[in-house]
């Protein structure tokens, strides 16, 4: 998660003391992860940069799935890297605030999940994400309606994919594929934990952790995501390269 003042990085460590169960299964994030993997293990690469990586859940998936790959994360919340580069010695861990700065280093790929709408200078960003990209860049952004619990986690912005795809194109990148997942099932969900935003938020965001039943209802509706269509829906998905 990025910068939107100078406390950015204090902001979200405290953040992620709620959200690791969150990130781990909720049915979205899992999707999100799932289908860059999926994207990832058809082409060849062998470093890869999480901008945003929380608690490393991304990487830990994508080492399994993807051998031989040297995997760097990164992310504006500094205690949270530390903690990182104890719990997962196998990987390298930076941080960075990308609406600031950028790695001086360049990766075959560069994955970006739900970060963007986080920032106010998103052209910009995009712009720092191209120059630490040496092919590959991937991205996810919202694309839907910015609903109340979306307002409640720091979204500035959601995006139309000819505006992603034209910000893409003005950092050099060439878009390559490029998706508005969900319809219908991902659609309904959004609106369905927006009937009780309040509600939702002390019930998913807690320091306490998902309880089994709520791990179950994850679980289902996760599966219940694999039968969403690539169009129309409020994910974008985009694979960008130089």
């Amino acid at each position: 998660m990025q910068s939107q003042s100078v406390d950015s990085s204090s902001f979200y460590d405290a953040q992620w003391k709620e959200w690791g169960d969150m990130i781990k299964y909720s049915p979205a994030p899992r999707f999100r992860r799932t289908r860059i993997i999926s994207w990832l293990s058809k082409l060849p690469v062998s470093s890869l940069l999480d901008v945003g990586c929380g608690n490393g859940e991304f990487l830990l998936q994508a080492h399994k799935a993807l051998p031989g790959v040297q995997f760097t994360g990164a992310d504006v919340a500094a205690e949270l890297i530390s903690s990182n580069r104890l719990r997962m010695p196998m990987f390298n861990f930076e941080t960075l605030d990308i609406g600031r700065n950028i790695l001086p280093v360049r990766y075959d790929a560069v994955t970006c999940m739900e970060v963007v709408e986080h920032c106010t200078d998103y052209q910009e960003v995009i712009v720092r994400l191209a120059e630490m990209t040496r092919r590959w860049l991937f991205l996810t952004v919202p694309c839907g309606p910015l609903f109340e619990i979306d307002r409640r986690v720091g979204h500035v912005k959601h995006f139309r994919a000819e505006e992603m795809r034209e910000a893409l194109s003005r950092a050099g990148m060439k878009t390559v594929k490029m998706q508005r997942w969900g319809f219908p099932f991902f659609n309904l969900y959004k609106h369905a934990i927006n009937l009780s935003p309040e509600r939702m938020c002390e019930s998913f965001l807690s320091s306490r952790g998902y309880s089994r039943q709520q791990k179950v209802l994850a679980s289902a509706t996760y599966l219940s995501f694999q039968l969403s269509l690539p169009y129309g829906g409020y994910q974008l998905f985009a694979l960008a390269t130089r």
